[in-house]
């Protein structure tokens, strides 16, 4: 999949469901997180018993978070299971 556009796909804290964002198969290059307090996450892969390919607690305010190389594959979708932090929105960027 190298080499195709990058698409962003936000989640909000506020109405949180657990859910696959983006398209089925994709990479994640990297998240972008408005933290309006300690935020945190975790992406497995496809579905909520799907691995864990990312798990983050991240600090209040703006942080980017981009994966080196070809960043992380999600073979059956970035399946966004947790997010916690009241008001805070990430953007995943992927693949």
């Amino acid at each position: 999949m190298a080499g195709q556009e990058i698409r962003a796909f936000n989640v909000a804290t506020s109405g949180f469901s657990a859910g696959v964002v983006g398209p089925a198969r994709s990479r994640i290059q990297g998240v972008l997180v408005y933290a309006t307090n300690i935020t945190a996450f975790t992406i497995k892969n496809g579905s909520a018993s799907g691995d864990t390919l990312l798990d983050l607690t991240l600090p209040a305010g703006w942080n980017d978070v981009f994966l080196p190389n070809d960043g992380i594959l999600a073979d059956n979708g970035a399946y966004v299971s947790a997010l916690s932090g009241t008001g805070s929105v990430i953007t995943l960027l992927l693949e």
